[in-house]
Parts: C-alpha cells; sequence; structure tokens
C-alpha cells in the first residue's frame, strides 16, 4: 500500500496531464520493471490501490487505479487498457479496465490501447 501511496500522484498527474495514451506508456515504462505478481497478490494489490485511490482522492477514478496497476505489476503492464464509452452520456460515463478484468457493462465503443 505504501509503494501505491507514493506512487498515485504521479500517475494523477500523467493522466491529467499528458493524455490517455501516454499516461498509459508512461506507466507501461515503471511496470515492466516489476515482476508479474500471482493471482493473489495481484489482488491484494489491487485492493491497496482501491484504498489509496479512495483516500488520496475525493472522487475514485478507473483509470488512475487501472494506471497504477500498470505501473506497478509487470504482467498488468504487459495487458491491453480498454476504455469504454457511452454514446449521448456526459464525461464521466465511460470506464477503463485491464483487458484481465472483467466487465459486465455494456458499452457504445471501446478503445484498447
Amino acid at each position: 500500500m505504501i509503494a501505491a501511496a507514493l506512487l498515485v500522484y504521479a500517475v494523477e498527474r500523467d493522466r491529467r496531464g499528458v493524455g490517455i495514451r501516454d499516461a498509459v506508456a508512461r506507466a507501461r515504462s515503471r511496470g515492466r520493471l516489476k515482476p508479474r505478481r500471482p493471482p493473489l497478490e495481484r489482488a491484494r494489490l489491487q485492493r491497496a490501490i482501491g484504498i489509496v485511490d479512495r483516500k488520496a482522492f475525493r472522487e475514485p477514478n478507473c483509470l488512475r487505479r487501472v494506471l497504477l496497476e500498470v505501473s506497478m505489476d509487470g504482467g498488468a503492464a504487459a495487458e491491453g487498457v480498454i476504455l469504454g464509452f457511452r454514446a449521448g452520456s456526459d464525461l464521466g460515463s465511460g470506464h477503463a479496465w485491464l483487458q484481465s478484468h472483467v466487465t459486465t457493462e455494456r458499452y457504445d465503443a471501446q478503445i484498447a490501447i
């Protein structure tokens, strides 16, 4: 959890400042240096990221969480980042997830990075 807390503001700066494609590229460059975690450790990492995301910011953000996971796990760094959007909806109506994550939501458009 400490590692996620130390990294969350750099990830947020990328998310807000350089655009999604470049933020994913920066996260991948950090994550490629990390080992691939086994499933149980990856689930623990995801829980820690969720806690840090909730505590550090007023509003949780799925893209920030994905960028943190990609930055902290070699397996996540190798996965596709998926962005889903709904037509005619306000900003914030989309969702970001990793290829290995399961989502039951339906989106009008999906972009893979």
